[in-house]
């Protein structure tokens, strides 16, 4: 499961952003059944995209349900400027083995 989430970041806010971002990042990191973790950063923007590959659909539900997650997105709350957006797409898990041997 691919996960991509967009932030649109309070400028005021970017540095408790970065903060709860980088925590959210290395608590997730570590969890079974998360595969990676990638953050882009827009260029001139305060926006965010995240992409967290999950090994299938009920890790990352089983994950959100987790304080770290709860954590990270109450203080979204206080810092976007919009709500996140999030999509994801279901990939085969040969995708993933052929990408990263």
């Amino acid at each position: 499961l691919i996960v991509q989430r967009q932030l649109s970041v309070l400028e005021e806010e970017l540095e408790e952003f970065r903060l709860a971002l980088r925590q959210y990042i290395d608590c997730a990191s570590v969890q079974t059944g998360c595969l990676h973790i990638a953050v882009q950063r827009l260029a001139n923007e305060s926006r965010f995209i995240l992409y967290e590959f999950w090994e299938h659909n009920n890790v990352w539900k089983n994950h959100l349900q987790t304080n770290y997650s709860k954590t990270f997105q109450r203080a979204n709350v206080d810092f976007l400027e919009t709500p996140e957006s999030t999509t994801t797409m279901l990939v085969p898990a040969s995708w993933w083995v052929l990408n990263n041997n």
